[in-house]
């Protein structure tokens, strides 16, 4: 049926032929066309044309364009054709298998012989919306599959389908025959390889990696970039540019930080200052790693004799109108390189925080005096680190400050351990309980509201007039920056131990190591100390933030402070507060009025959404009309030329061999290497008049000219490998042809590339000796990652025996290293070295 179908289209097309030339044509010129139309290859329509005609037009042009607008017309006419019994037996196909698996294949051949010629087109879009598909506008739809069931499918606007993605309607399992409707919503991208399985919902603004899924009924949320393939992982949200710390939470972490978020922030804005740590004095110096450090391993950062910047802000934890009152006092320290900050810490006096977690830290300011209390009653250590962190003191300079949580460090030889921060005056004498408050209670008051004695004399803001004359003294301000360090153990609940900041660790085990020393010479105006905002989740790889996933591990203290502390700093020096951290604030318990804030008319939602994909009327016109022409009408028509000598040379011979079939048969196969040949040398010419050379690191829109010659260049690439050199794949002739397009391919030191998938970009492609690149694999010299519609392109290496397997993926700036292997079905993402 589906040959019958093709014949038909082709016995059409005869009609309209003889009509318009207003003569009739020999019934063997029927027989051919119903003959190719059938097959629908072109070496087979070579073959029969040699056996069934004697000449050939005398105009090569004549020739060329006849095949071209041969194959154009057929297309058009299947296509009527297809779409027509399609829509016909849709209606009854649901009840029966055999007219189901008989529309899946009409569409399978109807994509084949004619559909996917026209990828990346408008007139793509438009194909499958004659088919039954709902397409919206704007859509970049590469070289994906054929899609069985076009009417299951909705694609909404700005949609960018990735080269060899697949969307599948309907499939076979060991449950019987699953399928269901797909929906992609507006401005997502299916990445290349990306399979998007019955039922599944792809919602707007969502990111599909290569070689992922999305499974049987899934939803893929708003936002989202997925990879995998079983059950896909979200592993940030674009959204916005969605807060990677708020994405990785579980639900009751969200609505335990997002209520104490919310109530600090509310608190901000009335006060519309720092809610902790108000008033502060500040200073700025240098840092001085010592030539030695004991027992500490090479660290990049923390080299020796290295000599950073660094800014120091101390300040009280709550009083911010007496210096006097018992309070935990801060040192907030900042380590630039090249005026760029690498390294926040916040330090406190007391060598233990009250609260292991951030949930107990919620509790806590909640919970009340009488249950704190008896809380403390069975955790004696909360008590102590409660009455430790009290100084009663005449200096900030003369005490002692920890960081109480850690710091992940990566060492240069690949270990990692867990460090604890301490800063100490530089004069040994000044001990750790310097300033330190002997408890008369169970519980101190309200942090802050214990009053100065009245006989107590002393200025208000005592401490700051301290820092800033030592400062400026001929002795300034020193400190010495120490260490506590211990290997990260490979027990989840051993961790959990370490990471307790309500604990110190000992000492006697776990020694402070001596770093560096701080030298603090210049003071920081009163201004520039209320616009400094010290960033706790500041990371790099060498110190990292220990993360957490639920607020009842260790690690929720420092990672769900970091939240609490970007959020406040925007609105205490009204920046715009980014959308994610509203919708944050805005989805918890805790309701902030956010009406009277200077930024609330910029972080109003817009009433539309853009289109990422956007594009002027003309280049759509363009792409209905004269980018699908030519994508169908040039490739046939080179074809045509390369065949035409060629032909003309076997029909000339022809009558000397018509009684010796078996030298006939030696000829064609000679005709057909020859011209194949041809084809390859004639593709590679297409390439450097319609391409040229891409540079590495170069980007373009997809709408641009430079993308359409590419398109069109596709079109001739796919139909020469049709005809001849995928047949050569993975031999001496098909390593020349790559490297008479741009590639460097060792095919004389025993390179070995046996997949299409390699020449996309051959520009982009180095493969050393004795590097293999396995069937199908695919080696993407570019890539469209949804970043306003940029094509962005980067060179792939397969160095000296490395290995890229069967159906592999390698995405720009892949480097398989010396002797790597890249797995059959592995997919290496952008920039990635596999060794």
């Amino acid at each position: 049926m589906v040959g019958l179908l093709s014949c038909l289209s082709a016995a059409i097309g005869y009609t309209l032929y003889t009509w318009l030339l207003q003569k009739p044509q020999p019934l063997e010129h029927l027989g051919f066309l119903c003959l190719c139309a059938s097959v629908h290859w072109l070496p087979f329509n070579v073959i029969a044309y040699i056996i069934m005609f004697k000449d050939i037009p005398a105009s090569p042009l004549t020739f060329s364009m006849t095949i071209a607008i041969g194959y154009l017309v057929h297309g058009i006419i299947l296509t009527f054709l297809t779409s027509v019994l399609h829509r016909i037996l849709s209606s009854s196909k649901q009840e029966n298998r055999t007219l189901m698996w008989f529309c899946h294949r009409l569409t399978t051949s109807l994509h084949l012989k004619f559909g996917k010629f026209l990828s990346g087109t408008e007139a793509f879009c438009m194909y499958l919306h004659v088919l039954g598909a709902k397409i919206g506008s704007h859509c970049s739809i590469r070289a994906i599959n054929p899609i069985t069931d076009p009417e299951l499918v909705l694609i909404g606007d700005g949609v960018h389908l990735g080269d060899f993605s697949r969307i599948v309607t309907g499939f076979h399992s060991s449950n019987g025959y699953v399928h269901g409707p797909v929906k992609v919503e507006a401005n997502s991208v299916i990445g290349s390889q990306g399979l998007v399985l019955p039922g599944s919902v792809v919602e707007s603004n969502v990111i599909l990696g290569a070689l992922s899924v999305a499974p049987v009924n899934s939803t893929l949320r708003t936002g989202g970039v997925f990879v995998g393939s079983q059950n896909p992982v979200m592993v940030k949200n674009i959204t916005h540019w969605l807060d990677d710390r708020i994405e990785e939470m579980d639900n009751k972490y969200k609505t335990v930080l997002g209520n104490l978020a919310a109530n600090f922030a509310a608190a901000t804005l009335k006060v519309k200052s720092r809610y902790f740590h108000r008033i502060g004095a500040t200073g700025k110096g240098s840092l001085r790693v010592y030539d030695t450090v004991h027992g500490l391993p090479d660290h990049k950062i923390f080299s020796p004799g290295k000599c950073y910047p660094i800014i120091i802000r101390h300040s009280n934890c709550l009083s911010s109108d007496d210096d006097a009152r018992l309070d935990p006092r801060g040192a907030a320290i900042r380590i630039l390189s090249n005026e760029t900050s690498i390294l926040d810490l916040t330090l406190k006096t007391g060598n233990a925080f009250h609260a292991r977690t951030i949930g107990d830290f919620a509790t806590w300011l909640v919970c009340g005096a009488a249950a704190r209390e008896e809380h403390v009653k069975h955790a004696p250590h909360i008590r102590d680190a409660m009455w430790g962190s009290l100084r009663n003191t005449d200096s900030y300079t003369e005490l002692h400050y920890y960081s109480n949580v850690c710091r992940l460090f990566r060492f240069e030889n690949g270990d990692e351990m867990y460090v604890k921060f301490k800063l100490r005056p530089f004069d040994e004498m000044i001990g750790e309980d310097s300033g330190k408050v002997d408890p008369t209670g169970l519980l101190p008051p309200e942090t802050g509201a214990i009053p100065r004695d009245e006989n107590d004399k002393r200025p208000l803001l005592f401490l700051d007039d301290d820092f800033k004359r030592r400062v400026s003294s001929r002795e300034q301000v020193r400190y010495v920056l120490q260490f506590q360090f211990r290997h990260v153990p490979n027990d989840e609940a051993e961790c959990e131990t370490i990471l307790d900041c309500t604990k110190p660790w000992d000492e006697s085990e776990y020694p402070y190591v001596e770093v560096g020393e701080i030298i603090i010479d210049q003071l920081l105006s009163d201004e520039e100390s209320v616009n400094l905002e010290f960033n706790p989740f500041l990371k790099c790889r060498e110190i990292d933030v220990i993360r957490a996933t639920s607020c009842t591990q260790s690690a929720s203290m420092d990672h769900g402070r970091s939240v609490v502390y970007s959020i406040c700093q925007h609105l205490r020096n009204n920046r715009p507060l980014p959308e994610y951290w509203r919708n944050f604030l805005e989805h918890s318990d805790v309701k902030v009025d956010l009406t009277g804030c200077p930024m609330a008319a910029r972080i109003k939602k817009p009433d539309t959404q853009n289109v990422t994909l956007a594009r002027p009327w003309y280049k759509t016109v363009w792409m209905m009309s004269g980018q699908p022409l030519l994508q169908l009408i040039i490739p046939y028509f080179l074809m045509g030329m390369v065949i035409f000598t060629p032909l003309n040379m076997v029909l000339h011979l022809k009558p000397h061999y018509v009684n010796q079939f078996s030298q006939l048969s030696w000829l064609i196969p000679g005709f057909w290497v020859g011209s194949g040949v041809l084809a390859g040398v004639v593709c590679g010419l297409a390439k450097w008049v319609l391409v040229g050379k891409k540079k590495e690191g170069e980007t373009v829109m997809i709408w641009s000219t430079s993308v359409y010659l590419d398109t069109i260049w596709q079109a001739v690439r796919t139909v020469v490998g049709e005809y001849f050199m995928e047949m050569v794949s993975g031999s001496v002739l098909f390593g020349l042809w790559m490297n008479l397009m741009g590639s460097h391919i060792a095919w004389s030191h025993g390179a070995y590339v046996d997949s299409m998938g390699a020449v996309l970009n051959p520009e982009m492609v180095t493969v050393e000796p004795y590097g293999c690149v396995g069937r199908d694999a695919l080696l993407f010299g570019h890539v469209y990652d949804g970043e306003g519609g940029k094509v962005k392109f980067g060179k792939i290496k397969v160095k000296e025996a490395g290995f890229v397997g069967s159906r592999a993926v390698a995405m720009p700036g892949v480097v398989v290293a010396n002797g790597g292997n890249l797995g059959a079905l592995s997919l290496a993402m952008k920039e990635e070295i596999i060794k």
